[in-house]
C-alpha cells in the first residue's frame, strides 16, 4: 500500500538517533515495546473497549488509554490498574487529556519498573501516542535527564488543549506566541501522516503498531539530542519469565559481553533481574545469575537444560550446559537446540521448587488420567462388538476376549491423551531416543520384580492363542500399553517442575518415579480385585507379594526411564520380563 504524500516542512530534528521502538510477536499477538523499557508492552486494537466493571477487575499492571475503558478516569494504586481517559464518566471540559494525565503520573513518581505492565489503546491519535511515549520514556523523564523538557511540556500541554477543547481554544495553553507557533508546527509534523491517511480513507487499514512506532521515533528526534544516547546499547529482550520473589529471567541480545552488559541491565530492569541469558549467536548463550540470594543457583538450571536440550547427549560429556554457580553457557561444540522461550521456561522450572500441594495436585491429575484410561478400556471392552467390523473372522473372535480388548483400548486411549499433552514437550514424556547406558544395570531387578507380580499377563486368555498371537499381545502390546501409561504419561505429568535423574546424575529416587510406581501398584491392586470379583485377595493378604512386586517393578522401570531419558528402555525391559514370565507360565 502506498503511503500518502508527506509535507516537506518539518521542525529541526536529530536524524541519527537509535530506533528504540520495536513491534514483536509474543506468540499470541503483536505488541509494541521499547528497548529501554522491556517490561512495558502496548497493544493497539481498533475499536477495543471494555466495561467499567471489567476494567476495575483487570490484572495488576494494566493501563488503559483514551477510551478503551468505558468509565471515568481512575487510579487504583493498590491493584496498580489505571485508566487515563477524558471521555466517559467525567466533565470533559474540566478533565485533562490522556497525555497530560500520563505526564503528571510520571512526574508525581509512578513506579513503572517494579513489574510487567500492559498498556491498551484503540486508536493511535497523537494524544494517545504522546501518552505511550511518556510511559515508555518514564525513566528519562523521572530522572530529569537532559532532554528538551520545555518543548516536551509545551507539546503535551498544547496537544492536550487541542484534543480536549478544540483547536480554536489553543491559546488557553498560555504559551508565548513564538513557542506556540513552534509547537503547532511540531504537532502538524507529527500528525501529517494521520491527516493524509484519513483524507485518503486508509486510516483503518494501516498497521497501528508500525505507525505508532514511527511517530514515537519522530518524537524522539524532537525531544532528544544525539548526545543523549552516548551510553545507549541496543539491548533487545527476546524472552522473559517470572521467577520467585519478584525476580525475572530475561533472554536478551546485545553486542556486548555479559560483564559489560551488567550496568545497562541494572538500568533497564533495576533489581528485578534475577537471571539473564545473553544470546550471542543463533544457538550460543551465556547465563549469568544477577541475584546471588535466590533459593537455587545455576547448577539447578544446568541440570534442567541438559535434560531438555536435544543437543546434549551423554556420549559427549563436554558438550553440555555448564559453568560455575553464577555464570555459565550453552554446549560449546554444537550450541543449543532450544528456543529462547524454552530456555527461559526451563530457568523458571529450575528456580521454583514445587510445593507439597503442587505435587499432590499433579499426582491427583495423574491418578485421574489413569482412572480415565482404565474406565474407557473397561467400558469399551465390555460393550464393543468387533464382529461388526471383522465379521466372524478369527480376529473378531480373538479381540472379543475381555482381557485382550481391555489392553487394546487402554493402549489406544493412552495414545490419544499423549497426543494432546506431549505435543509440545515430547522429551518430558520420554518420547525421545535413549541416551547413556548405565540403566542396563537395572535389568535384573526389573525381571525379578516382573516374576514377583510386576508383569501383568492375562494367562487364561493368552493360553487360547497361538505363539505368534502371544508375542503380539503379551510381549509387544501389553508392555507398550503399560509403559506408555505409567512411564510416559504419568511420569511426564509428575515431572513438570520436579527434579529427576539423568544419565550423568547420581542415582536417587525422584518423586515422578515414586508416584508412577504407586499408581502402577494401584492398578495391580485393582486388577486383582477385578479378576477375583471381590476384595478377598487384598483382605486376606495373599496378594501382598504381587502388589509389592508391582511396586518394585514400577520403581526400577521408572529409574530406567529417567536414566535413559526415554520410555523405550523401560519398554524393552518390560518385554524381556514379560517374555520370561510367559515362558515360566508355559504359554509357549
Amino acid at each position: 500500500m502506498n503511503s500518502p504524500p508527506r509535507t516537506n516542512s518539518k521542525p529541526l530534528v536529530a536524524s541519527d538517533l537509535p530506533e528504540r521502538y520495536v513491534v514483536k510477536d509474543n506468540g499470541e499477538e503483536s505488541v509494541l515495546t521499547c528497548l529501554e523499557a522491556p517490561n512495558l508492552t502496548v497493544r493497539i486494537k481498533a475499536g477495543l473497549t471494555i466495561s467499567a466493571s471489567a476494567a476495575r477487575k483487570s490484572p495488576p499492571g494494566t493501563i488503559y488509554l483514551d477510551g478503551v475503558a468505558q468509565c471515568e478516569p481512575f487510579m487504583d494504586h493498590e491493584k496498580q490498574v489505571y485508566n487515563l481517559d477524558h471521555h466517559e464518566g467525567c466533565v470533559r471540559t474540566f478533565t485533562l487529556s490522556t497525555c497530560e494525565q500520563a505526564l503528571l503520573m510520571i512526574m508525581k513518581g509512578l513506579d513503572l519498573q517494579n513489574r510487567d505492565w500492559k498498556i491498551f489503546a484503540n486508536e493511535p491519535d497523537l494524544d494517545t501516542i504522546l501518552a505511550i511515549w511518556i510511559i515508555f520514556n518514564h525513566l528519562r523523564i523521572s530522572r530529569k535527564e537532559p532532554i528538551h523538557r520545555r518543548v516536551l511540556f509545551a507539546l503535551v500541554r498544547l496537544e492536550g488543549i487541542i484534543d480536549a477543547q478544540g483547536l480554536e481554544l489553543k491559546e488557553l495553553s498560555a504559551l508565548p506566541p513564538d513557542l506556540l507557533g513552534k509547537i503547532q508546527r511540531i504537532i502538524d509534523y507529527l500528525r501529517n501522516e494521520e491527516v493524509n491517511y484519513k483524507k485518503e480513507g486508509l486510516w483503518e487499514e494501516i498497521d497501528y503498531l508500525d505507525y505508532t512506532a514511527s511517530v514515537l521515533h519522530k518524537i524522539d528526534q524532537i525531544i532528544y539530542k544525539s548526545s543523549d544516547f552516548i551510553d545507549f546499547r541496543g539491548i533487545e529482550e527476546v524472552a522473559r519469565v517470572e521467577l520467585t520473589d519478584n525476580r525475572i529471567a530475561a533472554v536478551v541480545e546485545a553486542d556486548l559481553g555479559i560483564y559489560e552488559l551488567e550496568p545497562h541491565l541494572n538500568k533497564l530492569y533495576g533489581n528485578r533481574l534475577g537471571l539473564v541469558i545473553l544470546r550471542k549467536g543463533h544457538n550460543t548463550y551465556t547465563l549469568r545469575q544477577m541475584d546471588p540470594f535466590m533459593p537455587r543457583n545455576l547448577d539447578d538450571v544446568y541440570e534442567k537444560l541438559n535434560f531438555i536440550d536435544p543437543a546434549v547427549k551423554c556420549r559427549t560429556q563436554n558438550n553440555k550446559w555448564g559453568g560455575s554457580a553464577d555464570i555459565g553457557g550453552s554446549p560449546r561444540a554444537t550450541g543449543s537446540q532450544l528456543t529462547p522461550q524454552e530456555i527461559a521456561q526451563a530457568c523458571r522450572e529450575a528456580m521454583q521448587k514445587p510445593s507439597l500441594l503442587q505435587q499432590i495436585y499433579r499426582f491427583l491429575i495423574a491418578a485421574a488420567l489413569v482412572a480415565a484410561v482404565v474406565a474407557a478400556a473397561e467400558i469399551c471392552a465390555a460393550n464393543w462388538q468387533p464382529e461388526k467390523w471383522f465379521g466372524g473372522s478369527h480376529w473378531s473372535r480373538l479381540i472379543q476376549d475381555f482381557h485382550l480388548s481391555f489392553g487394546i483400548v487402554g493402549l489406544l486411549t493412552t495414545f490419544i491423551v499423549l497426543a494432546f499433552l506431549a505435543n509440545r514437550r515430547p522429551w518430558q514424556y520420554g518420547l525421545t531416543l535413549p541416551t547413556g547406558n548405565d540403566w542396563w544395570f537395572a535389568l535384573p531387578v526389573v525381571v525379578l520384580a516382573g516374576f514377583a507380580g510386576g508383569v501383568w499377563l492375562p494367562t487364561d486368555s493368552l493360553s487360547k492363542l497361538s505363539s505368534y498371537e502371544i508375542i503380539l499381545f503379551a510381549i509387544i502390546m501389553i508392555p507398550l500399553a503399560f509403559e506408555l501409561l505409567f512411564r510416559s504419561l504419568v511420569h511426564g505429568v509428575l515431572a513438570q517442575g520436579a527434579r529427576i535423574q539423568h544419565c550423568n546424575s547420581r542415582w536417587f529416587l525422584s518423586w515422578p518415579v515414586m508416584g508412577a510406581a504407586l499408581l502402577n501398584a494401584g492398578f495391580c491392586n485393582y486388577w486383582l480385585i477385578e479378576t477375583a470379583g471381590s476384595w478377598e485377595p487384598i483382605l486376606s493378604g495373599w496378594a501382598f507379594g504381587e502388589i509389592f512386586g508391582a511396586l518394585v517393578f514400577g520403581l526400577a522401570a521408572g529409574m530406567v526411564r529417567e536414566r535413559s531419558q526415554s520410555f523405550l528402555p523401560a519398554y524393552l525391559f518390560h518385554m524381556i520380563a514379560a517374555t520370561s514370565v510367559a515362558f515360566a507360565s508355559n504359554l509357549f
